[in-house]
């Protein structure tokens, strides 16, 4: 071939590539799409092993449907559930919608729920929610949109443990990568999927009405700069607690005060610090606290976070009705601190009274906000002779880790925190990973037969009293160490209408937003 003719064939397959990708692009031309950055990408959207946040709000509330949902108010609503009834306190009849379909077209039933819910509890799925539903004695299908859970005992939040997505029976049972399709009954359908971004697409025939949206797009965006400056270029529609404090008050000031609102409210979210309890280094008691005491939260909520959060010394956020305000709390107290030093056998060595007296290693994940605030405890602990050695991984292999239980000392956040019943799921020694979330392997005989008690009445009165116990226990005996509560912070681009937020910071009104031109 000459080179002329190959010249050619090079400058026309050029042209059509170029036509192609034009074409594509018009393909979604006036489409409503809207751009919502985020952190990392979920370690999984399946909802059956999801537990980060973003794999959690992207499966519950847009992949797939759930029986009930939390409300505005943190009440429990309907979703595929029009209503039920409760004939005993160990007994709950569902009647479900009888026009929902999955995205492949088969309808929802009775038996999509039945099967969700026994295949969790199978320890052969190996599902981290698989010690939430052993309390399920029995669920029987009374017919195609009716349906019966019988319970073991009385379980006060049960109505809450089931906000669990309905899967599609015949797509698990025919085998193959379940996280590859996304097969659920949502608002949105999965599209597609890179290292950099995920899309979801509408779903016309959702049962509670097709979205105005056409398209969402989730830019992952790691690095907090480039997120914030992504957002005040108008390259992004809506951020929710994604933004880094120190720059949210510009986005009130002009002239980006004429482009977007800010949302903020008091958050649910509960950033702390957990201790790996099989450490042998992390039993002892007094060097915990001393931890504890070493640490000024009150310096880090002023100048880091720039007021956007209050002090936790629960689990439970102070609006919550449950939060019990008269726990032991740990407030700066660096002499506190190297006394408790101490006593725990690891006193000042030699003349130097820099050199630290113990090496401990706090494991974060990359995020740069969580890393310049690690290095701030880090500078703080060291006053007291406590030398932290911050070890900072990308989101999935530091998750991983925390999962399996490699780690000394790890700082992570809850997002969402409403039921006390949650005391269950991370402190009670039966809820050990991988069936459970009590990562740290943390094991109290009283912790356990307080949590059990709490979720099994009923009144309302009586639990709040368990579960001030509860939270006085863990205090004093400091698993964790509570450090703030962030405010939610949601930033919303002027042309976005329709959006909520929601108090546990969720996506669930994704499907009510619009887009004007």
């Amino acid at each position: 071939m000459s080179r002329s003719k190959a010249m050619l064939r090079t400058s026309i397959f050029t042209i059509l590539l170029t036509l192609l990708f034009l074409l594509l692009q018009g393909a979604h031309a006036g489409e409503k799409n809207l751009l919502v950055g985020i952190e990392d990408p979920p370690k999984t959207m399946d909802p059956r092993f999801s537990t980060d946040a973003t794999g959690m709000r992207i499966s519950h509330h847009l992949l797939f449907s759930t029986l009930v949902q939390h409300g505005q108010d943190l009440q429990i609503i309907p979703n595929l559930a029009k209503s039920w009834k409760t004939p005993d306190n160990k007994t709950y009849i569902f009647h479900l919608h009888d026009q929902v379909r999955f995205h492949d077209g088969r309808p929802l039933t009775a038996e999509d729920v039945k099967f969700t819910f026994e295949h969790l509890k199978n320890p052969q799925t190996k599902s981290p929610f698989a010690g939430t539903y052993k309390v399920i004695k029995s669920i029987r299908v009374i017919d195609p949109y009716s349906i019966e859970f019988k319970l073991e005992k009385t379980v006060a939040s049960f109505l809450t443990s089931i906000i669990m997505p309905i899967v599609p029976k015949h797509v698990i049972e025919a085998g193959g990568p379940f996280h590859n399709q996304l097969i659920g009954s949502g608002p949105f359908i999965f599209d597609d999927q890179s290292p950099n971004e995920i899309i979801l697409k509408k779903n016309p025939d959702y049962f509670m009405g097709a979205p105005s949206l056409d398209r969402i797009t989730f830019k992952i965006i790691k690095d907090d700069n480039t997120r914030f400056l992504k957002m005040r270029k108008g390259e992004l529609d809506l951020v929710i607690n994604a933004i880094p404090l120190n720059k949210v008050d510009d986005f009130k000031k002009s002239p980006l005060k004429k482009r977007y609102t800010v949302m903020e409210d008091a958050g649910l979210s509960y950033n702390y610090i957990s201790f790996n309890m099989k450490k042998p280094e992390l039993q002892d008691i007094k060097l915990r606290k001393a931890i504890a005491y070493g640490i000024n939260v009150e310096e880090i909520i002023k100048y880091r976070l720039e007021g956007h959060a209050v002090p936790s010394y629960s689990l439970l956020s102070p609006v919550n009705w449950f939060s019990e305000k008269n726990v032991t709390r740990y407030d700066y107290q660096p002499e506190t601190a190297s006394r408790l030093m101490d006593e725990a056998g690891l006193p000042k060595t030699g003349s130097n009274s820099k050199q630290p007296r113990i090496t401990l290693e706090l494991k974060t994940s990359n995020n740069a906000e969580v890393i310049g605030i690690a290095r701030i405890i880090q500078a703080q602990l060291a006053k007291i002779g406590i030398r932290i050695e911050i070890k900072s991984y990308e989101w999935g292999t530091f998750y991983g880790d925390i999962k399996s239980g490699n780690f000394q000392l790890t700082t992570m956040r809850w997002v969402g925190v409403t039921e006390p019943d949650f005391y269950f799921n991370i402190f009670n020694s039966g809820q050990f990973p991988p069936a459970g979330r009590n990562r740290g392997l943390y094991k109290n005989e009283q912790i356990d037969r307080l949590t059990e008690e709490g979720r099994n009445i009923l009144d309302a009165d009586r639990r709040k009293t368990i579960y001030a116990k509860i939270q006085k226990i863990v205090a004093d005996d400091l698993p964790y160490i509570s450090l703030w509560h962030t405010s939610n912070i949601s930033i919303v681009h002027k042309r976005v209408s329709g959006y909520q937020q929601h108090p546990m910071g969720g996506y669930l009104s994704f499907r009510n937003i619009d887009i004007n031109p």
